[in-house]
């Protein structure tokens, strides 16, 4: 079975569990979605950096034009210079997306119902470390991926903003209508479609690419 597949049935399956029989509510389920963004981010940096290592992985045509204050990067390091550049600007991102994520879970831009139980993100936290921990291994020991260079980086960036655009849509409706926790199974549900989605879309692609 595909890693991927197993990492998006470890954070649908095991979410479910918190909120049916844990009392978790949306809070615990994007605090755990956005800890997803942080494994994702060096499961990347893994793979780019072992698309470096690999034959011809500093080839301009491999690693894309990269260029650094206005100059191209080329030869020897440009592989891991991408990689470098990605784990910088993605951190950031990913940084802002985090402020974004606490402002939520403490009411700042949506009301928090006063029916909700006291938030405790470790379940999520445990849940993050089970699914991230299979998604840093196959980044680690798994093939590596046709995609190279700067192809491969910018690979990362559609199925997280979407992903999670999704799921903050479903948060704003949760808080703003006041809906029980059991709502936040929403939040669950469009995760697991849009990531499902593009997993799928993805294995199509690969199996036209092979015939």
């Amino acid at each position: 079975m595909p890693t991927r597949l197993l990492t998006l049935l470890a954070y649908t399956a095991l979410p479910l569990v918190g909120v049916l029989l844990l009392r978790w509510d949306w809070r615990e389920i994007v605090l755990l979605y956005w800890l997803e963004n942080i494994s994702l981010g060096v499961a990347m940096v893994i793979t780019m950096l072992r698309s470096a290592d690999a034959p011809g992985g500093d080839d301009p045509a491999v690693v894309g034009n990269l260029t650094v204050n206005g100059r191209p990067v080329r030869g020897p390091g440009a592989g891991r210079a991408l990689a470098g550049f990605f784990a910088l600007h993605y951190g950031i991102f990913t940084f802002v997306h985090g402020v974004f994520v606490i402002l939520l879970i403490v009411g700042v831009f949506v009301p928090t119902p006063t029916a909700q139980s006291p938030f405790n993100g470790v379940g999520a936290l445990i849940v993050w470390i089970i699914g991230g921990t299979a998604q840093v291994l196959a980044a680690r020991f798994g093939p590596l991926p046709e995609k190279r260079g700067s192809a491969l980086m910018l690979s990362a960036y559609p199925r997280m903003i979407v992903l999670h655009v999704s799921v903050i849509v479903g948060i704003v409706l949760i808080a703003t209508f006041e809906w029980p926790a059991a709502a936040a199974l929403l939040l669950i549900g469009l995760h697991a479609l849009v990531d499902g989605a593009a997993w799928m879309l993805g294995a199509s692609r690969d199996r036209a690419r092979a015939s």
